[in-house]
């Protein structure tokens, strides 16, 4: 078994021409496609491939014009327009590109939290309003700068060309640790697995490769059920001291190999991992359960579906940035508010049908 290659990301360079753009988004969906066959070939599945583009002048509706000129979309690859300065950021325009498929984030003001927040809240329930699943497109990115990372939708290119990957691996980890492989050990080896994808990626692409070694679900390939393996269960003392084990060990592979860039953390996002939204389902996961994991892993309020309260955000978005102020490094925050209960159920497109959870103990 083979871990899977989550993502390929093409790190757009900076132009300043939109003809210049052009040229870059087709070239990039070419590239791709060409770094996908390599890599099928010796025997990894590759789960996405996606573009992210640099901050630019351009503006968001030329850039969405340009991507849907290309193709891009319908050539399978997810494009994020890079980060937008919560500050400066056009309502209209954040909603429309999110709207034609596109991704972006909102870069805190570390400055004015109070009016950031408001400002946050606002444009999530007007994005989750018009389709909840454009509010899965959409971060609140807790960083002063940019974020280069695979990992959409926080995701800005420093505007040098390069590839970013991603690895889908928590069932990888799971059977070798079921036969008798320590957690060290099991690292370790998929170690040895990412360097062989980075150096075929870089040999096919003569491109720069980084690589963001956070470990994340996807369904029932689920961080949770991992951590259960190794003994720590949701929700029950000792899982906070789980997630910290293995963020040490994801840190660790990820110093050594010189090679890291984004997050590199433990990510539980709340839909995508079926063992939380089973959870969801029975009314036994809060928001703030998910919060309070933000202080060992990045991604705890993340894909929360949450119900319809512009107040409520807003004070949500503020307890998000004072746990990533504290912790000092980089987080994020995805939320969908929608007008159902806890427990209701709300179409996501590719996440399914996702229950909604209280911010704290309904009943």
């Amino acid at each position: 078994m083979r871990p899977v290659v989550r993502s390929v990301t093409y790190f757009a360079p900076l132009v300043e021409d939109p003809s210049e753009l052009e040229k870059v988004l087709v070239r990039a969906a070419t590239l791709l496609e060409e770094a996908e066959k390599a890599l099928e070939s010796r025997g990894y599945s590759v789960f996405s491939k996606r573009v992210s583009l640099p901050q630019n002048e351009l503006g968001l509706s030329r850039v969405l014009e340009l991507v849907d000129k290309t193709g891009a979309v319908n050539r399978g690859v997810l494009v994020s327009v890079g980060s937008q300065h919560i500050r400066r950021a056009d309502l209209e325009d954040v909603t429309h590109v999110l709207l034609n498929g596109l991704y972006t984030s909102l870069l805190f003001d570390y400055e004015r939290p109070l009016d950031a927040s408001k400002t946050a809240s606002t444009i999530i329930h007007r994005v989750s309003e018009a389709d909840p699943s454009a509010g899965t497109r959409l971060a609140i990115g807790f960083h002063e700068r940019p974020l280069e990372t695979p990992y959409f939708p926080d995701s800005t290119s420093s505007g040098v060309g390069g590839v970013g990957l991603s690895f889908l691996y928590p069932d990888y980890l799971r059977r070798l640790v079921e036969t008798g492989a320590s957690v060290r050990q099991a690292f370790d080896k998929l170690g040895e697995e990412v360097d062989s994808v980075v150096h075929l990626v870089r040999s096919v692409t003569g491109l720069r490769v980084v690589v963001d070694y956070s470990l994340s679900p996807w369904k029932e390939n689920s961080v949770v059920r991992l951590m259960e393996t190794v003994g720590y269960y949701v929700r029950k003392p000792g899982f906070h001291f789980g997630v910290m084990t293995l963020n040490a060990e994801i840190r660790r592979i990820a110093t050594s190999s010189g090679l890291a860039s984004g997050f590199n953390e433990v990510m539980l996002p709340y839909a995508e991992d079926d063992s939380l939204v089973q959870l969801g389902s029975r009314g036994a996961l809060t928001a703030y359960d998910l919060l309070s994991y933000t202080t060992v892993c990045v991604a705890g309020p993340d894909m929360v579906v949450i119900p319809w309260s512009i107040d409520d955000l807003e004070m949500f978005i503020l307890d998000a940035y004072s746990v990533s102020l504290v912790k000092a490094r980089p987080a994020a925050l995805r939320a969908i508010p929608v007008t159902r209960e806890p427990t209701e159920t709300v179409n996501l497109g590719k996440f399914g049908r996702v229950p909604v959870i209280p911010y704290y103990p309904w009943k």
